[in-house]
């Protein structure tokens, strides 16, 4: 499952590449974020992936929240969010 990469679009009848505004936006150099406030989440947080509650162990509360993976359970979600209640970090994906 890997992300495509971009493409800029080369075709001789492209509407993409002619800006027909009835086509997505292509993008083009100068609309990048900030670097102070890349890869942040709009919380101000830095994210990070968890799956176990040892994945908990050496995170700052105070920069990093956390998100729960997607293939994690109910029993073992339930046990990851009561450890990061303990620790003070933040949930994004709490789920409630």
């Amino acid at each position: 499952m890997g992300r495509t990469k971009w493409r800029k679009p080369r075709g001789l009848h492209s509407k993409m590449r002619l800006h027909r505004k009835y086509r997505p936006k292509v993008v083009s150099i100068g609309f990048r974020s900030p670097r102070a406030v890349r890869d942040l989440h709009p919380s101000g947080f830095k994210e990070v992936l968890v799956h176990t509650p040892r994945d908990l162990n050496d995170l700052d509360p105070k920069t990093q929240a956390i998100r729960i993976g997607h293939s994690v359970g109910t029993k073992k979600r339930q046990e990851i969010i009561n450890v990061a209640d303990k620790k003070e970090l933040r949930v994004l994906n709490r789920g409630v």
